[in-house]
């Protein structure tokens, strides 16, 4: 155990070194990006990928995946607008009351059971499970909205546009949330449960632990942790267009992957997947402020997708190599 731990520790030492060298770059060869007001803008735009990281990061512990988690934010914003807001014209939301928060919250946690309904009910692969609904949701919430663009006013842009002590109440909330997701993963009997799972299936079932309830609570976490994204990100844009969403699940998979938890399950750290969230926002940001080819972005992070799996999968190859080993 303190093998693995202090690995985990090196992996987040190594990826904080790299942000901070990356801060740095961009800090010295473009002009404002280390302005103050610049740094709070990658905080904020840094939340909706740190929120669905620390639910992804349970969920991939446990040898899961969900790739639908940005099709539920959408869906989940979707519903909620649609039913609270009140429509004007063709395409226009005037306004939208408080309502719309536990609208989009019951209906991401819905969604994010009914994935692992069908993972542990009907006993279907969480890829390809996740991959269905990714489809089925996005094309629930174009439907919904008939892939009209909604200008949003009123009661939902409080938690993306609000402040609290000179920063904004999504960079509050997903503290908050990372701090409690690192202490339940870390410290509480569930979280060692979820780890146990993902570490060896069949002996955490055969000690008692009731791993169906673990798997759809895991679910049930992205589900809401979707529908929160979408809160903050149309919160701050006042726009819910056919594109939210999209990549979204790809953004967040990479950053849990980049902060050290294992595709193969078992290893996961909250702190690493809310550094590699981080790292990519940040990255973004650069490549934003120095007029960068925008599909640039999508080309950093497929080449930081696919060094983070190979280094995951490596090091999951040397420590199996040294339980085997004889001592």
């Amino acid at each position: 155990m303190s093998g693995r731990m202090s690995l985990q520790a090196l992996q987040q030492l190594g990826l904080a070194a790299v942000l901070l060298a990356v801060s740095v770059v961009f800090g010295l060869n473009t002009a404002g990006f280390a302005d103050l007001g610049n740094l709070r803008n990658i905080l904020l735009d840094a939340t909706p990928t740190i929120i669905g990281a620390v639910a992804m990061t349970f969920v991939i512990v446990t040898r899961g995946i969900d790739l639908s988690i940005g099709s539920i934010a959408n869906v989940a914003m979707a519903t909620a607008v649609v039913l609270t807001g009140t429509k004007v014209g063709v395409s226009v939301v005037t306004e939208t009351g408080f309502a719309v928060y536990p609208v989009a919250l019951a209906a991401g946690l819905a969604f994010g059971l009914l994935n692992g309904w069908i993972i542990v009910g009907l006993g279907v692969n969480p890829l390809i499970a996740t991959l269905g609904t990714l489809t089925l949701y996005r094309g629930i919430g174009l439907h919904l909205t008939e892939a009209s663009l909604y200008s949003v006013e009123g009661g939902l842009l409080a938690l993306g546009r609000g402040q609290f002590l000179g920063l904004g109440l999504p960079v509050w909330l997903a503290l908050a949330l990372a701090t409690g997701g690192g202490f339940a993963l870390s410290r509480s009997v569930v979280g060692r449960q979820m780890l146990a799972l993902g570490g060896d299936p069949r002996s955490a079932v055969e000690t008692g632990i009731r791993s169906r309830r673990l798997i759809l609570l895991v679910y049930a976490l992205t589900g809401i942790a979707g529908a929160l994204a979408g809160l903050i990100i149309v919160g701050r844009v006042g726009v819910l267009t056919s594109e939210l969403g999209f990549g979204f699940e790809f953004t967040v998979i990479t950053a849990v992957v980049l902060g050290g938890t294992s595709l193969f399950g078992g290893r996961g750290s909250i702190l690493g997947s809310m550094l590699g969230a981080l790292l990519l926002t940040t990255i973004q940001n650069g490549l934003n402020l120095i007029g960068a080819d925008p599909y640039l972005y999508d080309v950093v992070r497929g080449l930081v997708l696919m060094v983070a799996v190979s280094i995951d999968t490596l090091t999951t190859r040397l420590s199996r190599r040294q339980r085997a080993s004889p001592v």
